[in-house]
């Protein structure tokens, strides 16, 4: 199995038990890099550990009861992750989106970029 593959897969799963599961948020921080780069959906770009860590605690807290489906791909040694969420914020709106993720990794199956893109 595609150990980076599985990475994506498990980004993926822990994204839905984080909101209420503080362990789920530190388990998706340590899957990046300490010279990680994480740019948001909305322009965000977090390149330091202390601002990855920021964005994912305000994230979870920010969205709640997120479901996740999601298929990984990878062609010529790139990473995607084409997604679908749907999910409550925590003011209680509900919302669902559909994206693609791109990742790229160092030697030691750490996560180094990713960019999230909401489509359609």
């Amino acid at each position: 199995m595609d150990k980076k593959a599985e990475i994506i897969r498990k980004y993926f799963e822990l994204s839905d038990l984080a909101s209420a599961d503080e362990r789920a948020v530190n388990e998706i921080i340590a899957l990046f890099s300490d010279t990680a780069v994480v740019k948001g959906a909305n322009g965000f770009v977090a390149d330091t550990p202390a601002k990855i860590t920021s964005f994912f605690m305000q994230f979870f807290q920010d969205n709640q009861k997120l479901r996740h489906l999601c298929q990984v791909t990878v062609a010529n040694g790139a990473y995607k992750a084409e997604w679908a969420v749907a999910g409550r914020k925590s003011g209680g709106k509900l919302f669902a989106f559909h994206g693609v993720d791109t990742y790229q990794f160092d030697q030691s199956n750490h996560i180094t970029y990713l960019q999230v893109e909401i489509r359609d």
